[in-house]
């Protein structure tokens, strides 16, 4: 059934929370074009990083648009790239991304996400450079200064993006204190979770090499530096327990049923294409069951 022709249904007791990754992302881009075509609301909303710039499209209920800055948009320049870091300090230009795509080259429904974010939390997660600890940025509209940038301050990437300040905070991407934020949705009271994660069964996140260059930029701030030491093991921590909710019934994981070895920056569109292919594989098939469990 394609999307439009299938009336949206409100889980209000259930979250959707998505886990970040780059350009992984392309993998919750497929996963929602089919969870849109099937219409699955929500009570609430979590992203960290990709999961939170993915999220907004989902709330605009554009279809397909997250695929097309996923595969095409992301192939400029201005988007991505070495050149972009070395001339304005940020691997991801800010007018392009924020400004030019959703007002000019893809146009974001603005009102539409104003309306869905009334009825249902959406919460993008960054990390407060000062506490090391997750910030929970519930975000009502994006058509101001203020909206986008809690957007852009949970995808802002250790050295590679300028700090971002909201809420009297300094931020960078959250993706350092709680990279797939389920649990603070159970905390906040949602009984049910839908997590979609980009890493395949049996990953591993490995300590981070580059915690020596972390600790001379972000001198500063030796709590974040001290969580960024320690990421791995708290990310690796927190695919357990996501094990377990998963088990106890609380709990529906989608998460890549294959290997694509597609890198966090990547430009190559053929694997961007595939990986969104795989979402939506993935989506489909587990859509009866998904069903099931939001409705039982």
């Amino acid at each position: 059934m394609a999307y439009g022709e299938c009336p949206m249904t409100m889980y209000k007791n259930a979250a959707l929370v998505l886990e970040g990754g780059g350009m992984l992302g392309a993998y919750l881009s497929g996963v929602l074009d089919v969870m849109l075509d099937n219409g699955l609301k929500f009570g609430g909303y979590a992203g960290t990083s990709a999961g939170a710039t993915h999220l907004c499209s989902y709330l605009s209920e554009q279809r397909d648009r997250n695929r097309r800055i996923d595969v095409i948009h992301s192939a400029s320049k201005r988007y991505m790239g070495w050149g972009n870091l070395i001339r304005t300090g940020e691997f991801f230009e800010v007018d392009y991304c924020y400004n030019q795509i959703p007002r000019v080259i893809d146009p974001f429904d603005f009102e539409k996400f104003r309306e869905n974010a009334a009825q249902s939390d959406f919460y993008a997660t960054a990390t407060n450079l000062e506490t090391g600890e997750g910030a929970y940025l519930l975000t009502r509209e994006l058509d101001t200064p203020d909206g986008m940038d809690r957007i852009r301050a949970s995808a802002s990437l250790p050295l590679l993006s300028h700090i971002v300040e909201v809420d009297g905070m300094k931020l960078v991407d959250g993706g350092t204190a709680d990279s797939i934020p389920f649990e603070i949705m159970a905390k906040k009271g949602f009984e049910k979770q839908v997590v979609i994660v980009t890493r395949p069964e049996g990953y591993v996140k490995e300590p981070n090499s580059l915690i020596p260059l972390f600790r001379v930029v972000y001198r500063k701030y030796p709590k974040f530096v001290e969580a960024s030491k320690n990421r791995h093991i708290r990310y690796n921590q927190c695919l357990k327990t996501l094990d377990e909710w998963c088990k106890r019934g609380t709990t529906f994981r989608i998460r890549p049923s294959a290997q694509l070895n597609v890198a966090r920056l990547e430009k190559d569109k053929s694997k961007l294409a595939r990986l969104y292919d795989l979402g939506v594989k993935d989506a489909t098939a587990l859509m009866p069951q998904l069903k099931e469990f939001l409705e039982r």
